[in-house]
């Protein structure tokens, strides 16, 4: 029974019907309380009755909310009224595909409607979303020229991933439904599909493969006279070629090829990928030799990069510092390109001594070409061999040995950058090769003291960074011009007064006038501003300045994962979470295998109370490495915030047996004296002080276990002195829930307010 004109839904008046299928009908209704028309689908009577049906309509309207993307019908709302459930969509104007392939369509149009698709489908796999029911009937084209994806019904997935959103980080996981059952529209559904197996998202790209076949041809690819025989035809047959040949460019009839690979890793791994390679052959920009009369690969514009560290074939540790030193100074060459994604150092190095086979872990990152070499230091000459695998096939595009003198390793690396570029056949502007011809010193020897500080820098211990300090004083004594040298110090003295305990006042002005030396060296050179950033907000907590400084640092480098990190960061501290949120989204889609990446995902749930969101992130961290001690001491002040207390001190003192911490200590005293452990919390307390003794030891520490004890005049005390310190933990005073016990004490709130105004000269 239809709903009649006028009547009600929810909040929702029924205008008119638009359309029925099978399980339900679609109407135009309006929203009174915005004054707008919109769409709602409701479940037939016949449904109505049916719990498959109804789970169903419920997981695609849950499926689409979750996503948001212009090539993807928006949902607004979704209920139930006097039993009848329906969904609150976009009303869109105009007709499916399947209403304009009657003939076939100009492949040039083809083309661009396939891209948009693979837009939307892009969009739904990073939310871990496969939609399983790709057809034309399913693609709506707008009457201003656009494409959205419908029908959602059978999308699925994974319990686990499901339950995340955009910091998500995309995995190979395989999708699957009830074992051998068979979901999806016979003729678009992958060999997989068909078989009742796992599916992942190159299903969705089989179907989209068979749907731009019949948009160019107006034929099915693999339809025939029966059921039967089109599963036979799905499961053995090679599309038909004659139609393609006739109509279409050789570029298309590829890319379709590439779709439709019986194999899901034969296909294209990537609906980002396919989109790209859609785009560029629509806009002329890809054209493809012939490389035989069935080619099996799509010749086209790679536009992301994983450089593996260069293994040490030297035999001798003390060369480490060259074959990290070259592979991190192409990886930064590289990243100066903002066609090119590439992947950061700190998710590439976790490579380092492992025999990676280049194609799988250009697939473990979704990257389409790795990068891969080994360094030989004999004497006074670099040997180095280097290989580019494209990571779809496991064939190579490239390979070179160079065979320098140690004296020209910067123009090796210049060279070395600007021929996988040119393999990688991105078209560059000139204020692109001219990034790529920069020099940072002309002084090799300076450049070898740098990259020896940066291999020590990179070890993060007390030790390694005074010894890192020591070499970039040198490579500054042997090049006063040398910017990166500059920014290296200042990173070593943030990371003193931040990580490893050093005094805020002695450390931070050091730190300052490097990075500021670095600037007015080189004012394009991002790693500079970010450090700049990093002083501003945690020692001179000029906020906006600090801002200012990660957008330009990221308008310089949108590869450089450490600007978008510390950016989060700093937008958690100012309350800012959604933007936070898609900040360090960013750096963990450049840097998804960096453990500090992995916690800071989960600051701004922490910091806005989502505590359950906060853990899902943290225990991501612990999956990457379960000794790394950041990672416990978050996930137990995550369980303490939900009053898990148990749990969260089991997981501080497992963090304890690894490294003792003045800010563990803290936190696990804190997680005492809520747990009304009176005793052991000032134990902690005592301890703190006595580390205080022999290193600095942040006041903030004293003052989180003094507020959670109710000693109110105490904790102001402290953390007054931590004012005074210029504590780095003192910008998030205003958001740590620690610290909630203070927030109705006007003294507490003069200090946030301080904070969040104050800046030094």
């Amino acid at each position: 029974m239809s709903l009649a004109t006028g009547s009600r839904i929810g909040p929702y008046e029924i205008v008119e019907l638009l359309g029925e299928g099978g399980m339900g009908q679609v109407y135009r209704a309006r929203d009174p309380r915005l004054g707008r028309d919109i769409a709602i689908k409701v479940l037939t009577a016949e449904s109505r009755d049916n719990d498959d049906a109804i789970a169903r309509f419920e997981r695609e309207a849950r499926a689409v909310a979750s996503l948001s993307h212009p090539n993807i019908l928006a949902v607004h709302d979704f209920g139930s009224d006097k039993g009848i459930f329906y969904v609150v969509t976009e009303l869109l104007h105009g007709r499916t595909l399947r209403d304009e392939m009657q003939t076939p369509i100009n492949w040039r149009r083809a083309v661009e409607i396939g891209a948009e698709i693979a837009e939307g489908l892009a969009g739904a796999h990073s939310r871990s979303v496969v939609h399983r029911d790709l057809k034309p009937e399913n693609i709506f084209l707008t009457k201003d020229g656009h494409v959205k994806i419908l029908d959602f019904g059978l999308a699925q997935t994974d319990p686990i991933l499901s339950q995340q959103d955009e910091t998500s980080i995309p995995t190979t996981k395989w999708f699957q439904t009830d074992p051998g059952a068979v979901v999806g529209t016979l003729g678009y559904m992958a060999p997989e599909q068909l078989r009742g197996e796992n599916v992942d998202v190159t299903a969705d790209i089989f179907s989209l493969g068979c749907v731009l076949y019949e948009m160019v041809t107006a034929k099915r690819p693999f339809q025939r006279n029966s059921g039967a025989a089109t599963i036979a035809a799905v499961l053995h047959d090679e599309i038909p070629h004659e139609p393609l040949t006739q109509s279409v460019p050789s570029e298309v009839q590829r890319v379709i090829e590439g779709c439709v690979e019986k194999k899901p890793g034969a296909r294209f791994q990537s609906a980002r990928d396919l989109a790209l390679t859609l785009r560029a052959i629509g806009s002329g920009t890809l054209t493809l030799s012939s490389t035989g009369t069935k080619p099996r690969r799509v010749s086209k514009v790679i536009d992301s990069i994983a450089v593996l560290p260069l293994k040490n074939a030297t035999g001798d540790a003390d060369a480490d510092y060259l074959s990290d030193g070259i592979t991190e100074g192409i990886i930064n060459k590289l990243s100066q390109l903002p066609k090119l994604k590439v992947m950061a150092r700190s998710t590439m190095f976790r490579y380092r001594g492992h025999d990676a086979d280049a194609q799988a872990v250009g697939r473990e990152l979704r990257v389409r070409a790795v990068l891969s070499g080994r360094v030989q230091h004999v004497r006074d000459r670099l040997l180095v061999n280097v290989e580019l695998v494209d990571a779809n096939d496991g064939s190579q595009l490239w390979g070179e040995t160079y065979n320098n003198p140690l004296s020209d390793l910067l123009e090796m690396q210049e060279q070395m950058s600007r021929e996988i570029t040119e393999k990688l056949r991105i078209r560059l502007t000139g204020a692109e090769k001219k990034r790529l011809r920069k020099k940072s010193t002309e002084n090799s020897e300076a450049y070898q003291l740098y990259l020896k500080g940066r291999y020590h820098w990179n070890k993060r211990t007390e030790d390694s960074l005074r010894k890192g300090i020591s070499f970039f004083r040198d490579a500054i004594e042997a090049d006063p011009s040398f910017a990166s040298a500059y920014t290296g110090l200042a990173d070593s003295f943030i990371s003193l007064a931040t990580n490893v305990p050093l005094p805020p006042r002695e450390a931070m002005p050091k730190a300052k006038a490097a990075a500021m030396r670095a600037v007015e060296i080189d004012e394009g050179l991002a790693q500079a501003w970010a450090s700049l950033a990093g002083i501003r907000w945690l020692y001179e907590w000029d906020w906006s300045g600090a801002e200012d400084a990660y957008r330009r640092a990221i308008e310089l480098n949108p590869n450089y994962a450490n600007a978008h990190e510390g950016y989060s960061m700093l937008l958690s501290a100012r309350g800012r979470f959604d933007e936070a949120t898609a900040q360090i989204t960013k750096a963990n889609d450049l840097d998804p295998l960096s453990l500090i990446i992995a916690v800071h995902s989960g600051w701004p749930y922490y910091f806005a109370r989502d505590y359950e969101g906060a853990v899902r992130r943290f225990r991501k961290a612990l999956d990457l490495d379960d000794k790394f001690v950041p990672a416990h001491g978050w996930l137990g002040m995550a369980l303490e915030q939900q009053r898990r207390y148990a749990e969260a001190i089991d997981t501080f003192k497992r963090a304890l047996e690894v490294e003792r911490t003045p800010i563990l200590l803290a936190m696990i005293g804190h997680a005492w004296a809520v747990a009304g452990d009176r005793d052991k919390a000032l134990e902690a307390l005592d301890s703190l002080r006595e580390e205080a003794k022999q290193r600095y030891v942040s006041p903030y520490d004293l003052a989180v276990i003094h507020a959670a004890l109710g000693n109110q005049t105490e904790a102001m005390r402290t953390l007054r002195v931590a004012f005074d310190d210029r504590s780095s933990w003192m910008v998030f005073a205003g958001v740590d829930p620690r610290l909630d016990a203070l927030k109705e004490l006007p003294e507490f709130r003069e200090l946030v307010r301080q904070v969040a105004g104050a800046r030094t000269s």
